[in-house]
């Protein structure tokens, strides 16, 4: 059984970020070494795009009015789910609002909320074919940059020398909220200062904020999601519009859609709205990455593996209902070994090395005491802490709550954790949170998350009790393998028994698998809590007594790669200048490359699949994958030769699902839904190449031409996206 296309890329984007117990901290050390960079590397402002190297590389040497027209013409996509952005980019492709994105960038619930008893979005796609059955999309808004200033030294000059800590911090906020007002006078628009490489620059960005989008059309979900790497095929477009005051916006700068194919070798650029990206990792980051998380990582992942395999043996229904959690932890497995062969890269990681010298050199030739000094702080901290930095991984004793894996970036260790036991570690967390004034209550656990917390926490899915067992012996072995079996935590965890006979008798003595009991418990205040009688609940109560000493020492090792981190990457750009493009930010980018396939395992991966590719699709492995209804319906109109999707070599990461592609003439040849493989697409974040080959994916703007012609009956977009207005 395969997992949902959908599923694999949000898994891709949930690990697409140098995961440690130390998400915030990580946040603010990572992105400072320059490394050598192949030609298509990059994520770059708009006002630093290398047109010299382009120019030097592709032949095609690139105006500032190209340059401000692309970057005016894309859009970012603004929505949330538990405070997080789900991030997605677009661009406007026509005078009247129209605008080109991916279905995936539209969040699944959102779809929902816009079905009806007539319309089932997921199943039969949408087409709007006059204005008025344009669909109102409940909480998403579009950016679209109207100006950038870079504005460091007025930040700067308002902090002076001798303020440190969180005065110096309050002084910076305070600038930064003049210069956001300043801004932002005219009727529609928001300004944002946006930090980068931990506050070496600070750029101003206007945005037209565009609060009315409309859908406009998405195709059935079956014809967007892609069953195997490239080239599979795919159609994950959708089409928005946006309004303002109730009529459709005119935008001053889009992009005209052509219908010819780029050919392979050919130059396309790309704007979009990288989220985030830990491109410039430490080296004792890398090396703690290299030699214990993702090692563990591995071995837990290999390990549970096996236990569901076992229990999976006997066939009958007992296989049926693990596969989907076998399929989910083979491919987390997967994601792991990928991303650890990457980091164990020996090109990749001399590089880094090297980069890191350079910078350190520098900073000593320049006597700059402090900033070696935080070097030094990060090198021992990493080197002291990192086993502890698993442990609190794979104990849940950081990040996010559970039922936010999706929408957040998680470490490993919330997807490892059995259902029960995860249930158990929230109710725990909930009776202390509940004592809290709302604003020191943890995310996840305040008021307004609540829906949530209780559709995930009292859900009324049973939970199947053998496989939950065997999933907790994997967990508990786990455990005492990271901490040793006397270790206090995996003592109290174990209470004397093996894994896998603790496992089986907490989870048969158990009734939080009862949602009723779930439901009573919930109810229950703090005193009523605490005696309630329940075998799994009295052993999380234990180890969560003993799990106190590891988690102060995370907090406080986070307060210490916080500041010493921002305080390095500050003067690690400082040596770097404007050579380096800078990680994400959620702020619009310039990427290129060429169109061009790969080889894997021998075999030539070409750069193109053509439309007839979904036909070829068939259901012999049981997964569903067949060609998706209307497009079998509606086969013999189509012109099966005419390119669906297509590669480059562009550096793409979580965020530029969306992006447009465009060529050299400006003119939008595709749209970016991802990469082209899921193999070293999992490094992605800290890597563009380690050790290999990089791939894009695209679908083709003459599919977007022939679907919906052919397909969804709608010439009427055809024509807008040709024209260029309705």
């Amino acid at each position: 059984m395969k997992i949902a296309q959908s599923e694999l890329e949000m898994s891709i984007r949930i690990f697409s970020h140098c995961r440690t117990a130390f998400r915030l901290a990580s946040a603010m050390l990572l992105s400072w070494i320059m490394v050598e960079a192949r030609a298509e590397e990059g994520f770059w402002l708009f006002s630093q795009a290398p047109v010299e190297e382009i120019a030097s590389k592709y032949g095609v040497r690139l105006k500032p009015e190209w340059l401000d027209h692309l970057q005016k013409a894309t859009v970012r996509f603004n929505s949330k789910r538990f405070d997080v952005y789900i991030g997605g980019s677009g661009s406007f492709v026509s005078a009247d609002g129209l605008v080109l994105t991916n279905r995936h960038v539209i969040p699944r619930h959102v779809f929902a909320l816009l079905d009806a008893p007539d319309r089932n979005i997921g199943r039969d796609g949408y087409v709007a074919h006059r204005t008025e059955e344009e669909l109102k999309i409940p909480g998403l808004s579009l950016d679209a940059v109207v100006s950038g200033a870079d504005v460091t030294e007025r930040v700067v000059a308002r902090v002076p020398v001798s303020a440190v800590g969180g005065d110096a911090e309050r002084m910076r906020r305070e600038m930064i909220a003049e210069i956001e007002r300043g801004a932002s006078s005219a009727p529609g628009t928001s300004a944002e200062v946006v930090a980068l490489d931990a506050g070496a620059r600070y750029i101003l960005y206007v945005h037209r904020r565009y609060l009315d989008i409309r859908l406009v059309f998405a195709p059935e979900a079956a014809a967007a999601q892609r069953p195997d790497d490239h080239p599979a095929p795919a159609f994950d477009v959708a089409l928005v519009r946006a309004y303002e005051n109730d009529v459709p916006a005119h935008p001053q700068h889009f992009l005209r859609l052509s219908a010819r194919t780029p050919a392979e070798g050919e130059p396309i650029f790309v704007g979009g709205a990288p989220t985030r990206s830990n491109r410039r990792v430490t080296v004792p980051e890398l090396e703690a990455q290299r030699h214990v998380d993702l090692p563990h990582w591995v071995k837990a992942y290999a390990r549970l593996h096996s236990r569901l395999a076992a229990f999976a043996a006997p066939g009958g229904e007992q296989a049926r209902a693990v596969e989907r959690l076998i399929a989910k932890t083979a491919f987390m497995r997967m994601i792991a070994e990928d991303r650890l062969a990457s980091f164990q890269d020996e090109r990749f990681y001399s590089a880094r090395v090297a980069a890191e010298r350079r910078v350190r050199d520098a900073l000593a030739e320049r006597n700059d005491a402090a900033s070696l000094a935080a070097f030094e702080t990060l090198d021992e901290l990493w080197s002291e802490r990192r086993e502890d930095m698993f442990r609190g991984e794979l104990l849940g004793l950081r990040g996010p709550p559970p039922w936010q894996k999706y929408v957040a970036d998680l470490p490993f260790g919330l997807e490892f954790a059995p259902t029960l036991y995860s249930y158990g570690k929230t109710f725990l967390t909930l009776r202390r949170q509940r004592e809290l004034p709302e604003e020191s209550r943890m995310a996840g656990y305040r008021e307004k998350d609540r829906a949530d917390l209780e559709s995930w926490l009292l859900d009324p899915e049973p939970v199947d009790l053998g496989i939950e067992a065997a999933h907790l012996a994997s967990f508990f072995e786990s455990v005492v393998e990271a901490l040793g079996a006397e270790h206090p935590i995996a003592r109290a965890a174990l209470g004397g028994a093996s894994p896998e006979r603790r496992a089986t008798e907490l989870i048969r003595g158990t009734r939080l698998g009862d949602r009723e009991f779930r439901r009573a418990l919930y109810a229950l205040d703090r005193a009523d809590f605490d005696a309630t009688s329940d075998p799994l609940l009295a052993a999380l109560r234990d180890m969560e007594r003993e799990e106190s000493a590891i988690g102060e020492a995370l907090r406080a090792s986070e307060s210490l790669l916080r500041s010493e981190g921002a305080r390095a990457r500050r003067a690690a750009a400082s040596v770097a200048k404007d050579a380096a493009y800078p990680d994400a930010t959620r702020t619009i980018r310039f990427g290129f490359g060429v169109v061009e396939g790969w080889s894997r395992g021998g075999a030539t991966v070409p750069a193109f699949t053509p439309i007839g590719a979904y036909f070829a699709r068939s259901d012999r492995d049981g997964s569903g994958e067949t060609t998706p209804p209307r497009w079998s319906r509606h086969g013999e109109r189509l012109d099966s030769a005419v390119t669906l999707d297509f590669v480059s070599t562009a550096d793409v990461v979580a965020g530029h699902s969306g992006s447009a592609t465009v060529d050299a003439e400006g003119r939008l040849v595709g749209v970016v839904f991802g990469p082209g493989a899921t193999e070293g697409a999992t490094a992605s974040d800290c890597a563009y190449d380690a050790g290999k080959p990089r791939r894009a994916a695209h679908v083709a703007a003459a599919a977007v031409v022939e679907a919906l012609a052919s397909v969804y009956d709608a010439p009427h977009l055809v024509r807008e996206l040709l024209r260029g207005d309705r």
